[in-house]
């Protein structure tokens, strides 16, 4: 099991939610769980989401995705802000 963490800035929340809630089926298909939504507390215009993805490759491919790069357009994401950080448990690196 891998996980995602993705911060990335947007002009109004409610339309950055409608965008991002528009590829959970997308999401879902490429094993991907959505474990966390949240915003920044210091900075509400940052969304922070964790994902709990079963296939790295499959994750890697769903972040490049023109479906994705279009969600992120609608959805008012300021370019240049997305940051993602793919993450391992501890016990995976033994």
């Amino acid at each position: 099991m891998q996980y995602l963490l993705v911060r990335q800035r947007f002009s109004d929340y409610d339309t950055w939610r409608t965008a991002f809630e528009s590829l959970a089926e997308v999401r879902s298909a490429a094993g991907m769980r959505t474990a966390l939504v949240s915003v920044n507390a210091e900075d509400p215009q940052e969304a922070v989401v964790l994902f709990e993805c079963a296939d790295a490759q499959a994750m890697r491919q769903h972040f490049t995705s023109d479906a994705l790069q279009e969600a992120h357009q609608r959805g008012g994401v300021i370019p240049g802000s997305s940051q993602a950080t793919a993450l391992r448990p501890l016990q995976e690196w033994k």
